[in-house]
């Protein structure tokens, strides 16, 4: 049918509208998850920024650096009163999980007033690409969209999005991905040499060993944040 001039092959978001709000098509110059292609964490860094930048429903931040010196970065969803009191949010969650310093009674207290934090994380094993693509359009859609579903969340839920939890190894996985993607198909493919600096694969995924920048910087912001699912 694309061959059928009275049919377009250009683009089409298939996402909410948003007059203020760039869609991942709009910002990239594709859909994400587009076939045939990848997007480096540095890009879904800068996507995550616009978000922040075009709502205020959206708020991010770089939680660390990686061995190679690269940020990571946490993007919050929530709704617009929310966001504006997130720091109340966060110091409730924390005194709810420390009963050495919440009372039950302060505890049935604070319950009603604080929203539960769930953090999304993807992109551990550097080769499977799917995830940090579809938490592009996710994080779009958790602003953007206003069915019941949708707003259920953002009303309720403080949503914590790391897209690339392994940046370094993303970036390589993409710069091989693309390297492979040039050659002919008859040709040997380059595999992923490496994922992480001083390890063999990707950062340490059960965070018994504290010794990579990666894992501390994930621990930090988990005994910060205190979400309830991560």
């Amino acid at each position: 049918h694309l061959q059928d001039p009275r049919i377009t092959t250009e683009l089409v978001d298939h996402l909410p509208a948003s007059s203020t709000v760039p869609t991942p098509l709009k910002f990239h110059g594709r859909i994400a998850g587009t076939p045939g292609e990848l997007t480096y964490a540095k890009d879904i860094h800068r996507y995550f920024a616009a978000l922040d930048q075009a709502s205020d429903r959206a708020r991010m931040w770089t939680i660390g650096k990686t061995e190679e010196g690269r940020d990571m970065v946490v993007l919050v969803i929530a709704d617009e009163a929310t966001i504006r009191d997130l720091d109340t949010h966060k110091r409730n969650m924390a005194a709810l999980t420390d009963p050495r310093v919440t009372s039950d009674a302060d505890a049935r207290r604070l319950i009603p007033q604080t929203k539960p934090i769930y953090w999304l994380t993807s992109g551990m094993h550097s080769p499977e690409n799917g995830g940090p693509e579809t938490l592009q359009e996710l994080a779009y859609r958790l602003i953007v969209q206003e069915t019941p579903f949708i707003q259920n969340i953002r009303n309720n839920v403080i949503t914590l999005i790391t897209p690339d939890i392994e940046v370094d190894g993303r970036e390589k996985q993409v710069d091989t991905y693309y390297f492979n993607k040039k050659r002919d198909s008859g040709d040997v493919r380059l595999p992923l040499m490496y994922w992480g600096k001083y390890v063999a694969h990707d950062n340490n995924r059960d965070h018994i060993g504290q010794f990579l920048a990666l894992s501390k910087n994930v621990t930090r912001l988990f005994l910060e944040w205190h979400p309830v699912i991560m």
